[in-house]
């Protein structure tokens, strides 16, 4: 089977982080074809080593990764000519050697398109930092369309409603089918659901009143990210096979990030090498967003509310 991948990249020093070149040499042990496409002002060492296993493109830094995306397929050629066709990014850590199993697990599986993960927030998508395409879906007028008519956002929010979950609608539309690769089972569903209440317990005081108990619920009740409620199911020998690099800065659900860092640096410490050093040193680059600023646990909740944090359970 005969794949392209085309890979976003970004660093704001112009590096290639070893977590990223473990990435870049399993997708390029993997595909026929791996294009990676970087807005970053690259340092020459970075340039050098990239050119020696990849097609390189380099891009002004706009419209985020969605935009690099369209830029490396343009300067693909004819997408019809790969059984595969894989979008991917920077933004995660791959916890195995290779992605073999992955790509050899999802050729069994009957599906149009597929992903390391899914998301029912905002509406059902498989999540952008890594999606396969198969080769009717690439030729299909819902995919094409889909990149010709992209515009770059400076909007994060605005990408994701409008080009994540935007594509995966636009392709639910056409009547096509998607599989994620990591599978929840039931119990992964009941812990994903306590880290809700966990982190909902922790996006506001303590309610005062009905509309803000009824608000409290609600938020409780949203539909969960794998990538963050669950990221420690890649403890669970990678069945969850990868850790999103924002998990593990901003720590969003507040389950102890920093311990999860920890435990993955001894379960896969080459694929983890240099990830704690990126952190700090680029931390200064990515402030807090508002939709990660949690609060203390209100002291009524605490009994109610035992510390909930990321294991190694299993």
């Amino acid at each position: 089977m005969s794949r392209l991948a085309v890979m976003a990249h970004f660093d704001v020093a112009g590096e290639l982080r070893p977590h990223v070149r473990g990435q870049v040499e399993a997708l390029a042990a993997s595909v026929d074809t791996l294009l990676v496409c970087t807005t970053a002002q690259l340092q020459d060492s970075a340039r050098a080593w990239l050119s020696e296993r990849a097609v390189l493109v380099e891009r002004a830094n706009y419209g985020y990764d969605f935009f690099s995306y369209k830029v490396g397929l343009d300067a693909a050629g004819d997408l019809t000519a790969y059984d595969e066709v894989v979008v991917c990014n920077d933004t995660y850590v791959f916890a195995l050697d290779s992605y073999e199993p992955v790509f050899a697990e999802m050729a069994s599986r009957p599906c149009d398109f597929w992903g390391l993960t899914g998301a029912e927030r905002v509406a059902p998508h498989i999540q952008s930092f890594f999606i396969a395409f198969r080769p009717w879906v690439v030729a299909s007028r819902a995919f094409t369309t889909f990149w010709e008519e992209m515009e770059p956002i400076s909007k994060r929010r605005q990408v994701i409603r409008r080009y994540e979950v935007g594509m995966s609608r636009r392709l639910y539309e056409a009547g096509f089918t998607s599989d994620t690769y990591f599978v929840e089972t039931a119990e992964d569903q009941r812990i994903a659901r306590e880290r809700m209440r966990w982190w909902a317990a922790h996006r506001s005081h303590f309610p005062r009143n009905r509309a803000e108990v009824r608000e409290w619920r609600e938020r409780a009740n949203e539909p969960w990210n794998p990538a963050r409620s669950l990221a420690d199911r890649v403890l669970d020998n990678a069945r969850l096979p990868y850790v999103k690099i924002d998990t593990l800065r901003y720590d969003p659900y507040n389950l102890d990030a920093k311990r999860l860092l920890e435990l993955c640096e001894r379960r896969f410490p080459q694929r983890f090498d240099g990830v704690r050093e990126f952190l700090e040193e680029t931390a200064q680059y990515y402030p807090l967003r508002d939709t990660e600023r949690l609060l203390p646990t209100p002291l009524a909740l605490e009994p109610l509310f035992p510390r909930v944090r990321y294991s190694d359970a299993r």
